[in-house]
């Protein structure tokens, strides 16, 4: 009976791991579905230790300055994350020319160091070239980070000019390791990390599916049904979103698609539309729990390629099954086998860099210069405090505020970044005090500590800039304690430092040059209502193509996604959009606008209308742009007018999945008409 007992025992201990790790798994591969985000933490990590592996190496034969590995440990962190050319011939010019770069930074800020005053000043002409340059594209963004980065740690290392040799090597040392890491170990390959998405994609697909076949066979939704699937839906769309981006999407005529990437697009945007439909369906019917069954039995790959199952139709919700069927036959008829012509590089249609609409000029000075001269006041007042604070440990300002403009756009957006990084260095000296006191005495722990501390702060920099900064800061503090430095004073004074560097960033970004959030806003509400238009434009064209139609939703898609990241700062300090609110609300409006104009592109793309069917289409498309047109006019001052709208979760008429493809064209235009009815309720 004892023994029984310690079975059952173990039994529930063995069920709960495994249910612990099927969840932690789950979240993971929501987070990161193309694994993307741990790649480059893996390319970061193997770049620094192969770093320090080798500087160990040549240490063994010939000593090297302390200042050689600090270079090269700023080089291997940057040339990983920092460089992003298109193609590995690009990689490699732009890490030789930022290795020359930083060597010759490094060095100039060692030789000036003695005559504080010149150095200094060097350092913000440094500044300000380093940002100046960003505006001709990739390389240079890389190059003038590695600048500015290289600068200060000569400023604090002091290196002579007789070590020049030796920055030198510890620039190859690093930066090699980075082009290796990152041209042969974790490579970027669309297609791959597509696929991957694509796996991804379907698992949440058949969580969606096990949770109506769970209440097929109950014979009632659950109490939590509204909750699991508006969770399960968000994550969706997201993870599909991200696939999208995956397949080239822009040619050398703008957002058009044609041929198997076309069918490729619009495959998912049938899937996602067929999975929506069916969500909303579920109240008025739900599948037979055979056809859901047969559904799930198909792993991705297979779906479509067999006949379809008895039971997969009959009934409104057995129709949307075989929608759903449909698409992911058409994803895989157009992907095909690996590898996919359509992830085949091709030089013609990378499109080059772009820079930014930079804004008219001020007080006589020209647009391009007003972010550099902006970021050089707020390192200089950053240095000028961080000074007073601590003659040895002011750079730590100085970095905060130039770092804070990165990324950013507007002042609200600084404000915002600088917060995050105030926030996270607080948790940090915290979290660092705590682990370094903990650890005190036990180098071989700390030392293990150290690189995973590092790689979860490398995962988190898409994801969370305040989580970022939080991991750096427990390394620092380890690795501090591991070098006999740590005090809780220091990181005190980290944290005074940083809060420094972040205020001189916010004083900067509002004192000098501004750019209110608004005109931000302006321009990202003008450029949705442009593309809303281009595609009202290409649906009423009766000689337009299919990859038209389908290119101008896509295109749809992504100002739409523009649009959210700029009126963030709108409603606070949040990283996401997610509470409900005058913001949060209107923009449901105008995503619900980018998901019928998919249902729109996916109904034009599947069928020709007659001629009185156009001469509606016609109606309905210019009845939509005389209204987006009032809304330009408004711009952002939209978002802070009126009152709250309701609470709009892709209204409109849902046409069933048996109606003919011009009918639901129809049924689309009308509620992107009805959206903006309301949209325009709101001036």
């Amino acid at each position: 009976m004892r023994e029984q007992g310690q079975e059952r025992v173990i039994s529930k201990q063995t069920l709960f791991g495994n249910r612990l790790s099927t969840h932690l798994v789950d979240r993971l591969s929501a987070a990161d579905p193309a694994l993307s985000r741990l790649r480059i933490a893996a390319r970061a990590l193997f770049a620094l230790i192969l770093t320090v592996i080798v500087l160990v190496a040549i240490q063994q034969v010939r000593p090297l300055p302390v200042a050689a590995y600090g270079l090269a440990i700023l080089l291997s962190f940057i040339g990983t994350i920092g460089i992003r050319d298109t193609g590995w011939r690009r990689q490699t010019v732009t890490r030789a020319l930022a290795g020359l770069v930083g060597a010759a930074a490094s060095i100039l800020a060692g030789t000036l160091a003695p005559q504080p005053i010149v150095a200094d000043t060097v350092f913000l002409l440094v500044i300000f070239v380093s940002v100046y340059i960003r505006r001709y594209g990739m390389r240079w963004l890389g190059v003038g980070l590695v600048a500015f980065m290289a600068y200060f740690m000569g400023d604090y290392m002091h290196p002579p000019p007789s070590e020049a040799g030796f920055m030198l090597l510890a620039a190859a040392v690093a930066l090699g390791a980075a082009q290796l890491a990152s041209t042969l170990l974790f490579t970027e390959d669309p297609e791959r990390d597509f696929r991957r998405a694509l796996r991804t994609i379907d698992h949440r697909i058949n969580l969606i599916l096990r949770h109506l076949l769970q209440a097929s066979v109950n014979g009632v939704l659950p109490p939590d049904d509204r909750a699991t699937v508006r969770t399960q839906m968000t994550e969706l769309r997201e993870i599909l979103l991200m696939a999208e981006g995956f397949v080239p999407q822009i040619t050398p005529e703008g957002w058009t698609v044609h041929g198997d990437a076309a069918d490729l697009a619009g495959g998912l945007i049938d899937l996602l539309l067929a999975v929506e439909r069916l969500v909303r369906y579920r109240e008025t019917e739900l599948p037979s729990a055979e056809a859901l069954q047969a559904l799930l039995t198909e792993s991705g790959p297979k779906v479509g390629t067999a006949l379809p199952t008895a039971g997969a139709s009959g009934g409104e919700a057995g129709q949307l099954l075989q929608d759903i069927r449909h698409a992911r036959a058409r994803i895989n008829a157009a992907l095909g086998p690996s590898p996919s012509p359509i992830f085949k590089r091709n030089a013609a249609t990378v499109p080059a860099a772009v820079q930014a609409a930079l804004g008219p000029s001020r007080a006589g000075i020209p647009a391009a210069f007003h972010r550099p001269i902006q970021v050089t006041v707020a390192c200089g007042l950053a240095l000028a405090v961080g000074l007073m604070i601590s003659p040895t440990r002011w750079y730590w300002a100085v970095v905060t505020a130039y770092l804070v403009f990165n990324n950013t756009r507007t002042r609200a957006d600084t404000a915002v970044r600088a917060l995050n990084r105030g926030a996270g260095t607080l948790g940090g000296v915290l979290a660092g005090t705590l682990l370094a006191t903990l650890l005190h005495g036990h180098p071989l722990a700390a030392g293990l500590l150290i690189p995973i501390v590092f790689f979860l702060a490398v995962y988190n920099l898409q994801a969370s800039y305040g989580w970022m900064i939080f991991f750096f800061t427990i390394g620092l503090a380890l690795l501090y304690g591991l070098m006999g430095m740590f005090t809780p004073e220091l990181l005190l004074l980290r944290l005074t430092e940083t809060l420094v560097g972040g205020l001189s960033g916010i004083a900067a970004a509002f004192l000098v040059f501004p750019v209110r959030t608004g005109g931000a806003v302006d321009t990202a509400m003008r450029d949705f209502l442009n593309a809303l238009d281009e595609l009202m434009t290409v649906a009423a064209d009766r000689n337009k193509a299919v990859h038209d139609i389908t290119g101008a939703a896509l295109k749809l898609d992504h100002k739409y996604g523009a649009l959210a990241a700029a009126v963030r700062p709108l409603g606070g300090p949040w990283s996401v959009v997610t509470k409900f609110g005058s913001v949060r609300t209107k923009l449901l409006l105008l995503v619900s606008c980018a998901h019928w104009a998919r249902v729109l592109a996916s109904a034009l793309a599947d069928g020709a209308a007659t001629d009185s069917e156009r001469d509606i289409l016609e109606k309905l498309t210019t009845a939509a742009m005389e209204k987006t047109e009032r809304l330009r006019i408004a711009g952002a001052s939209w978002f802070q007018a009126g009152g709250t709208p309701e609470p709009v979760p892709h209204s409109g008429p849902n046409p069933s999945a048996g109606t003919l493809q011009h009918e639901a064209a129809i049924g689309a235009l009308e509620a992107i008409n009805d959206l903006l009815d309301r949209a325009i309720a709101q001036l």
